[in-house]
């Protein structure tokens, strides 16, 4: 033993109701301590303070040496090392004599009269940091279950709890938060163990929505060990509040095969007894307590808390008790938020990682390209939020730029979708707001760039990245080694971050909405009684489109498989998962194999929901082409490709026709010729742009296609080397954080995998509305605009023409089976699914807008189409007649299916999408 230097002091040890110092006993013993002072049953308990720890570094001396590593720690490639060194001298470190001698004391009184398994103890980690609103630690740092009689194994657990200040998780964590390591210290909770029935967690508020007015408790059989880890699925209860008394409560039940208990001087994983399984965790009594206990502690602490809790045969204990740290302050009030764009290209829920990369990237693209046009953004705003796991756009920002641009803030709207229409009208000519000469000066600048610039520039950086992809797909990533490998992927990341590269994306994807809308003015001043028809039409016959270049090519696999015995035999059988996974050997020899390699060589990076790192490639999973394929010759492969693309070049060639007549009457030559150049331009350039942004998706999920093939490398090591649980666990990891998981291999990135996936689940049972706000006004009108049981239906027309007929529901892509004719219902067209354009003889979306992919692709079909038609899903059924009007956006039920007339208004509204989220429910990726 050491001798001892500090004299002791009654703060080295206290009592667990007096531990009220934060500074002194850390975060979770103050929580403990109020949870106590209020009446609740905390099992018995003593703090050993950071004092305690501050003397054991004087005494010893390694307060000097920690000092002298955690300097030499600041490297990033020696960090691991040092860190490593750091815990193992902490282990290694005795305790001075009177400082052990106090510790037995301690321990005494908390084992007193306590034998057998009765003396069993928690060793739990108390940072200064820890569990206050600004960062709650949770998972960071140690805890250790220890009998209290073996006073070896009661020291070797608080040095290791002192350890755990020091792994690179701990190191990330207090980085991120601007804590200074120096200042790292940590106090230790030693507690009775409760030998738990079940235990869990007990949110005072939502954690998802913030409603106060809902408690959420989680419920799992044996200890919160197997809870905390994600290893099973809880018992959940939302309990709704009458004032502060519980009321209603609901059980969506759990999974779980096994429970963790502690026998015979350890803590073991035993199977459910059969009793248990499927059994509510909790009863009536013990739901309503929890919910008490709940709202109890927030009103104490003044904030809403999440309680964790175990119940043996005494009753129900808590055991710490912290702030919901992922509660958010609602934003700016009057935000609209909105999916419209996103809706179509990503999952229902998309991946933490594609939800990072994408926040990442839009916001900084949008800032990075209005900043170099000299268009102040405020600093605190950001273009994308995540809802309830769901990106949104900002609505109201990108309203405030076409304001900025003098524009009518509306047609952002009628462009992208995301604001219900209210009565279908020609365009009027945009409200000019009044902008400073200098800001004139910009506008003109920016619209000079836009038609004669961005087309140029557009059509390079897209050669670029197709060279850089093409340099890419040649890496043989299974060839590097893990430092090689997360190297590439930051290479890559840092490449996708670039500046020049986000801004030069932006001003192609924003383009073709200012040279939309300044032809749209142009048309509406000379020809006002049809300006909007000539420009769907004008908008149409583009070709070059690679989604349309797609249906093309799949049209002529079909037209070859209907002229080979066997492949039509194939197309028109089932094609279960046997016959897509057998597809070459069924189609051996028949040209439509070869047709379909080189669809794949050309196409194989795309898939449906293509924008998310997660959804597989058709050259992953070729079954949605071949199913694609199946349709149209189950059709009979009646259409013709080069014939349709030459009908729609002949539309384009006529509305072009009628604006050159138009423009001729009542006009001198001068007058005409000046009109149609500038005509002929502008056009030219917005044909160009919408060409671009097609050009846009097809190349940059070239990017995502390579970051698959690295993510789906890095899970596939980590998982090996147990760093991950499952290789997919690498999807549920940040743009940041994926690099990192071969190089870091702290075991904390199991749990941070297995708590998206619970959070992700929980954002499961919820349904998103398409347009949100911050201060509770959005929804509202539009329900009442809206309601259901309503024959007629109002949305914005995309693409014109009139088309009657029957209904065909689609919530997805699956399950399609066969069209033949029908109008598509559908809550937003996924682009790698236009291919059933030709199919189909009219579609009507809840999301969308003029400018969105599906409309930019309607009218190359020459489809009849209407977008951003509120729960058109739930208020149209299968086998509906309706008539819709691709020009006016208006919708008619000719007539009800017959089988579900009568039961019309019994229709499930529970979830309606036009609801509001509550203040406070954005979150921000940053």
């Amino acid at each position: 033993m050491l001798a001892t230097i500090a004299p002791r002091t009654d703060r080295w040890l206290v009592d667990i109701v007096d531990a009220t110092d934060a500074a002194l006993c850390g975060g979770k013993a103050v929580g403990l301590a109020k949870l106590k002072r209020i009446g609740l049953s905390v099992p018995r308990a003593i703090c050993l303070t950071t004092d305690f720890y501050r003397h054991w570094l004087d005494v010893s001396g390694f307060g000097r040496r920690l000092a002298e590593l955690v300097a030499s720690a600041a490297a990033a490639d020696v960090r691991r090392k040092v860190l490593e060194q750091i815990r193992c001298e902490v282990e290694a470190t005795p305790l001075s004599e009177d400082a052990e001698a106090a510790l037995r004391e301690g321990v005494g009184r908390l084992t007193l009269e306590r034998d057998g398994d009765g003396d069993v103890l928690s060793v739990r980690s108390s940072g200064v940091d820890e569990d206050h609103l600004d960062a709650s630690h949770a998972g960071v740092h140690a805890s250790r279950i220890v009998r209290g009689h073996d006073m070896r194994a009661v020291i070797a657990a608080i040095k290791t709890c002192w350890a755990s200040l020091w792994t690179e998780t701990a190191w990330t964590y207090r980085e991120r938060l601007g804590i200074p390591h120096a200042s790292a210290a940590m106090a230790v909770v030693v507690q009775r163990y409760v030998a738990a029935v079940c235990s869990g967690v007990a949110f005072s508020a939502d954690p998802l929505t913030n409603d106060r007015t809902t408690v959420v408790i989680e419920a799992g059989w044996g200890s919160a060990a197997a809870l905390g880890s994600g290893r099973l699925t809880p018992d959940e209860y939302r309990v709704s509040l009458n004032g502060n008394a519980p009321a209603a409560a609901r059980r969506r039940p759990g999974r779980q095969t096994e429970m963790t208990v502690w026998r015979d001087g350890r803590s073991v994983d035993l199977p459910l007894d059969d009793a248990q399984r499927g059994r509510p965790v909790l009863n009536d009594t013990q739901v309503r307590d929890l919910a008490g206990i709940a709202k109890t502690v927030e009103r104490t602490l003044g904030t809403p808390v999440d309680i964790e809790w175990v119940c043996d045969a005494d009753g129900v204990w808590a055991v710490q008790a912290r702030p919901i740290t992922t509660l958010t302050e609602a934003p700016h009030a009057s935000t609209l938020w909105t999916r419209a764009n996103l809706k179509e290209v990503f999952p229902e829920l998309p991946s933490p990682l594609a939800l990072s990369y994408l926040t990442l990237t839009l916001n900084r693209m949008f800032r990075t390209y209005h900043a170099a046009h000299g268009y102040s953004v405020a600093p605190d705003s950001s273009l994308v939020s995540v809802i309830h796991g769901r990106p949104y756009l900002n609505l109201s920002l990108m309203q405030q730029m076409t304001v900025e641009r003098g524009g009518d803030p509306a047609i952002v709207g009628r462009l992208f979708g995301g604001a219900s229409p209210t009565e279908p009208r020609s365009p009027a000519p945009a409200s000019h707001h009044a902008i400073p000469t200098s800001g004139r000066v910009r506008l003109a600048r920016e619209m000079v760039t836009t038609f004669l610039g961005t087309p140029y520039r557009g059509r390079q950086l897209f050669r670029a990245m197709r060279r850089q992809a093409a340099a890419r797909a040649d890496i043989s990533l299974e060839a590097l080694d893990d430092r090689a490998l997360s190297a590439h992927a930051s290479e890559f990341f840092a490449t996708l971050m670039d500046e020049t590269t986000l801004g030069r994306l932006h001003e192609v994807v924003s383009a073709q909405s200012r040279a939309y809308m300044t032809l749209e003015a142009l048309l509406t001043a000379w020809m006002p009684t049809d300006a909007d028809g000539l420009l769907k039409r004008l908008m149409t016959g583009l070709g070059t489109l690679p989604n349309v270049r797609m249906t093309y090519r799949l049209m002529d696999l079909a037209a070859l498989a209907v002229q080979d015995t066997r492949a039509r035999a194939y197309f028109t059988g089932d094609l279960d998962e046997d016959a897509l996974r057998g597809y070459e050997t069924a189609l051996g020899g028949a040209a439509v194999l070869a047709g379909l390699r080189a669809f794949l060589r050309e196409f194989g990076h795309r898939g449906p929901y293509e924008s998310d790192v997660m959804s597989a490639r058709f050259a992953d999973d070729p079954g949605p082409v071949l199913r694609l394929i199946q349709l149209h010759v189950r059709a009979g492969a009646t259409q013709d490709a080069a014939r349709h693309a030459a009908e729609r070049c002949h539309v384009r060639r006529g509305a072009m026709a009628d604006v050159r007549g138009a423009l001729h009457q009542g006009c001198g030559h001068l007058a005409f010729m000046t009109q149609w150049a500038l005509f002929r331009i502008m056009c030219s350039a917005l044909h160009r742009l919408l060409a671009l942004r097609d050009e846009c998706r097809h190349v940059t999920t070239m990017m995502v296609a390579h970051l698959r093939r690295v993510a789906l490398e890095i899970g596939r090591r980590a998982s090996r080397d147990r760093v991950l649980a499952d290789a997919t666990d690498v999807f549920f990891l940040t743009f940041d954080e994926m690099p990192r998981v071969l190089v870091e291999r702290d075991g904390a990135w199991r749990l941070l995998a297995a708590d998206r996936r619970r959070q992700r689940a929980r954002d499961a049972q919820l349904e998103a509305p398409d347009v949100v706000s911050d201060d509770g006004t959005a929804g509202d009108a539009e329900r009442a605009a809206n309601a259901p049981g309503d024959d007629e239906l109002l949305g914005y027309g995309v693409s014109s023409g009139i088309a009657t007929g029957r209904v065909r529901v689609l919530r997805s892509a699956e399950g399609i089976g066969h069209l033949s004719g029908e109008i598509v219902v559908i809550p937003a067209i996924e682009p790698t699914l236009t291919p059933i354009f030709p199919l189909v003889r009219g579609f009507i979306a809840e999301m969308g807008g003029l400018l969105s992919h599906a409309a930019i692709l309607a009218r190359e079909y020459g489809l009849p189409a209407v977008v951003s038609v509120r729960d058109a899903t739930r208020r149209l059924r299968d086998g509906d007649r309706v008539e819709l009007d691709g020009s006016t956006g208006r919708i008619r039920v000719l007539e009800r299916a017959a089988e579900l007339a009568a039961g019309w208004g019994q229709c499930d509204r529970s979830a309606d999408r036009s609801s509001v989220i509550p203040p406070g429910s954005v979150c921000r990726y940053r």
